[in-house]
């Protein structure tokens, strides 16, 4: 972590800069035995980002790891020097540990503000560890893009939204906690898509201006026959290749029923297609199942709303010597001849770069027009005023949508007469799984024009779930009610009591169910 390693990114000096501040040191006389309790815990969850992202990049050559640079030898009243401001600027990526030792820290703001200045250093490339529940109008400007504050990563527990609360797993990580583990492979995944991205920019063309939309997603690459391994390790040598994160990871790959249905727990929820390839041969599980382990997968993927990309190795049916498995692949032979004009549905490739140039055309496709279910999103509307409690409950919300593996989509307030800006939101409206809208103070004037605008923009998407949410005053203006199929949560009681545990414990229910 010291930065001595090779950098995955060899054109950077680190991938990763470490900005953190550091809690309170020990009392002296321990000669160096004990050190702060932040510094202990962001060290162990910089190790375990490490082995995460080993995992997602499939790197086990230690010329090939994600370099990390944290020096915690630093301490708070050592002057700044040129040597670190070389560090942070050589850094392609910046992870900021947000904790109330941060943002009094005129030393990280420091750090901050020098990877900001760099062309394009805030697209994308920070990313904010929320180790403490910290009042995001305390946040630096520059984790305020547009006024709106990155979204990041909740790596705390809080009894209430003004409770700054305790890091997962304090005083150190402990792989026993979930949600410590799960808040881990969401900040390594999104880590791993940048640093892909990057890679990909670094090695391509001086002509290509643009990254792929391709680059950087997440492949799930599934079970086949034995006799197709070899073809499976070199489609997975390719598909990295192009870009994408490959899972599961290659010493992982699921060998049976139990290992595929595990792994397929773990990764497809992240993964934007299965990828599949199929010959003769079946295997005679699961029990009962039409079409073997090939079925299985295919049943699982579109249970999950997620594309899957088949290529069937095989022109002479009579060779399948299992008739169950033979009229299997004639039905889906036969299913995608039969697709109209336009739908692009392929089972038959000429080589190896057909069939990953099929799967390349399919994911750079624009997020807009993926098919619907092909991921998860929200965007929230919200009337939001400066200060406690507002942004506080609005930022729990906004932690209860990340929790669901969904991102966000927070619309921008006009500051003049306060209303949301739409127009600019439309394709994201229409393709969200997810509509938020949070009334703050009963503002039903407010929510009427925004449900009356945001009515055509909808969409058709039928799993779209719709939440209109209440707080956090309580003006005793009577009940709203909600049109267009929004479930009204309230969050506030007559009292004018903040209800946050109740309205987090809702949503996550709704998100849970059907639409």
């Amino acid at each position: 972590m010291t930065g001595e390693s090779v950098p995955y990114l060899p054109k950077f000096a680190h991938d990763v800069f470490v900005s953190y501040g550091h809690g309170p040191m020990p009392f002296d006389g321990y000669d160096g035995a004990r050190t702060d309790f932040l510094s202990r815990w962001t060290r162990g969850l910089i190790d375990d980002l490490t082995s995460e992202l080993d995992i997602i990049l499939g790197t086990k050559d230690n010329d090939r790891r994600v370099a990390i640079w944290m020096d915690p030898a630093l301490s708070g009243n050592q002057p700044l020097s040129k040597d670190l401001q070389t560090q942070v600027e050589s850094s392609a990526l910046l992870l900021v540990v947000m904790s109330h030792f941060y943002v009094d820290s005129d030393w990280c703001g420091k750090e901050l503000e020098w990877f900001s200045a760099r062309e394009g250093a805030t697209d994308g490339k920070i990313f904010v560890v929320k180790a403490f529940n910290i009042d995001q109008t305390r946040w630096p400007s520059a984790l305020k893009p547009g006024g709106d504050a990155l979204p990041g990563y909740k790596f705390f527990e809080a009894a209430s939204a003004q409770d700054r609360g305790k890091p997962l797993g304090w005083p150190e990580p402990d792989d026993a906690d979930k949600e410590y583990r799960d808040q881990l492979w969401k900040l390594a995944n999104e880590v791993a898509s940048e640093l892909k991205r990057l890679e990909w920019a670094q090695n391509a063309p001086a002509a290509v201006e643009v990254v792929p939309d391709r680059v950087g997603r997440t492949i799930f690459l599934g079970y086949m026959h034995d006799s197709l391994q070899k073809v499976r390790s070199d489609l997975r040598a390719r598909l990295d290749q192009s870009g994408f994160k490959v899972f599961p990871p290659a010493d992982n790959d699921p060998v049976d029923e139990s290992s595929l249905v595990e792994s397929f727990a773990r990764y497809l929820p992240a993964s934007q297609a299965i990828v599949l390839i199929a010959n003769q041969f079946s295997e005679r599980w699961p029990k009962g199942q039409i079409g073997g382990p090939l079925g299985l997968q295919l049943d699982l993927a579109r249970k999950r709303k997620v594309p899957a990309c088949l290529w069937l190795q095989i022109d002479d049916f009579d060779r399948i010597e299992n008739d169950q498995f033979r009229a299997f692949l004639t039905s889906l032979r036969s299913n995608a001849d039969g697709q109209a004009p336009g739908e692009n549905v392929e089972l038959r490739f000429d080589d190896m770069e057909a069939f990953v140039d099929y799967i390349s055309r399919k994911l750079d496709i624009p997020s807009a027009s993926l098919p619907p279910g092909a991921e998860q999103f929200a965007v929230v509307c919200s009337n939001v005023k400066p200060g406690q409690p507002y942004e506080s409950f609005q930022s729990t919300i906004i932690d209860t949508l990340s929790d669901s593996d969904r991102s966000c989509i927070i619309a921008e307030q006009d500051q003049a007469s306060g209303q949301i800006r739409l127009a600019n939101l439309k394709d994201d409206i229409a393709r969200a799984d997810t509509l938020v809208i949070l009334c703050f103070d009963q503002a039903w004037d407010w929510a009427t024009r925004i449900l009356t605008q945001i009515r055509p923009l909808i969409g058709n998407r039928a799993d779209k779930k719709r939440l209109f949410v209440v707080g956090p005053k309580h003006l005793d203006k009577g009940q709203f009610v909600t049109g267009f199929k929004f479930k009204t949560i309230v969050g506030v009681t007559p009292q004018n009591v903040i209800e946050t545990a109740a309205v987090t414990d809702q949503i996550r229910r709704v998100l849970s169910g059907p639409a």
